[in-house]
């Protein structure tokens, strides 16, 4: 098969008709570049996208094939990474297919330097604003004509059946209930479904931490890591109580979970909070006015070099202990060995944890003056992550 680029262009108003995928931009709100997701119709043939993160229609758009080995030639798929980063060109990548037959699709942006990011938003399908921030992100580097210090791979929505079901539901977003947030009623937390830590997925047997399988679209993410390998990865979340919005850093480990050293990870968590305070964004749980920390308020106190370093195992407090598990944030900075299978290791990647003050969209809530508001909060994060996070601060070595 002949593979064909995706470019993305920085115009305001571009129009890529393409065979099976369509990219439009255009139907700005506020400045936001309005995301799809597919949309469900009695067809399953034509799953096209609707609009996630703002009103007056969608300005991206792509038709979702209809089964995991139909993937569309004028996308790129995971088989095609490695050229697609030779390349060092603006891109679309297709990581794969949900069970509900939508796409899980990513955005690549080559940087200045050989070091790797990436970005994912909507691990968890209730928090929409984390999706919001995601898209926004997308759209502010196809706008830019310099590139950033990183190159970086963008994943609006890994789980976007989740999103489109939290979708339905819009006046409980952000409620206790939490729809969208699991795949199912007995579903795992999709963030407590990583592998034992210093350990790859097994592909023949793909379980988490605790021997159950890891979700289609966790598999996906975990795929890849292992074939971009990001130096660091800044994970987008949302958060209920605002008081604790804010910019987090999982201390790094080597496999057998020994401390590397925190500093650097903390100063590269609070100077993003900074920068987020700085345009007015909600950063609480920084203590930015008092004492700044990058410490997520659940986690153990980060240790000394050489220390062993104890980790959160515990989310959500769910029946059978599937809020249990190992998170992004552990499993990510938790260096691999694999005397068995050397091309699987890995450095510890610097996991940075974002935590949207609310749940909800910018434009989900009524009012204009909230409307405002949080769009200027979500600006904030997607300021703090271009500005800081894919800038030349606080390089890994």
């Amino acid at each position: 098969m002949s593979l064909k680029l995706l470019e993305l262009f920085p115009p305001i108003l571009i129009t890529l008709n393409l065979m099976r995928i369509h990219l439009q931009f255009g139907a700005l709100i506020g400045g936001l570049l309005l995301l799809s997701f597919a949309k469900e119709n009695n067809a399953r043939a034509a799953r096209t996208g609707t609009d996630t993160t703002g009103k007056g229609g969608p300005a991206l758009r792509f038709s979702v094939p209809l089964a995991e080995n139909t993937l569309n030639e004028r996308f790129y798929t995971m088989p095609d990474l490695g050229l697609l980063l030779q390349l060092k060109q603006p891109a679309g990548v297709q990581l794969g297919v949900t069970k509900q037959g939508r796409s899980v699709n990513a955005w690549y942006f080559p940087g200045t330097s050989d070091k790797r990011a990436l970005v994912i938003g909507g691990v968890h399908g209730s928090e929409l604003s984390s999706i919001e921030v995601a898209q926004a992100l997308v759209e502010k580097m196809m706008a830019q004509e310099e590139r950033t210090f990183y190159s970086v791979i963008i994943i609006p929505s890994l789980f976007p059946d989740n999103a489109a079901t939290a979708m339905r539901e819009p006046a409980q977003t952000g409620s206790v209930l939490n729809i969208g947030r699991y795949t199912h009623d007995n579903a795992v937390d999709p963030n407590r479904q990583m592998p034992s830590p210093g350990e790859d997925l097994d592909e023949d047997i793909p379980e988490d931490h605790l021997h159950r399988t890891i979700e289609k679209e966790n598999q996906f993410l975990l795929r890849l890591i292992r074939e971009y390998r990001p130096d660091r990865i800044a994970s987008v979340h949302s958060i209920r109580n605002t008081s604790y919005g804010g910019i987090y850093a999982d201390p790094r480990t080597d496999a057998k979970g020994l401390a590397l050293g925190y500093a650097s990870d903390s100063s590269l968590a609070v100077d993003m909070a900074t920068a987020v305070a700085d345009q007015e964004g909600n950063v609480a749980g920084n203590h930015l006015g008092d004492k700044p920390t990058a410490l997520y308020y659940k986690d153990p106190t980060p240790v000394a070099k050489g220390l062993f370093q104890k980790r959160n195992t515990n989310g959500a407090a769910l029946k059978g202990h599937r809020g249990s598990g190992i998170s992004m944030g552990t499993w990510g900075t938790t260096a691999i060995e694999n005397e068995s299978d050397p091309a699987a290791n890995r450095e510890a990647i610097r996991v940075i944890t974002i935590e949207v003050p609310g749940a909800k969209r910018s434009f989900d809530y009524k009012r204009t003056p909230e409307q405002m508001f949080f769009r200027k909060q979500m600006q904030a994060f997607v300021n703090g992550i271009y500005e800081v996070f894919l800038s030349e601060k606080h390089v890994e070595g």
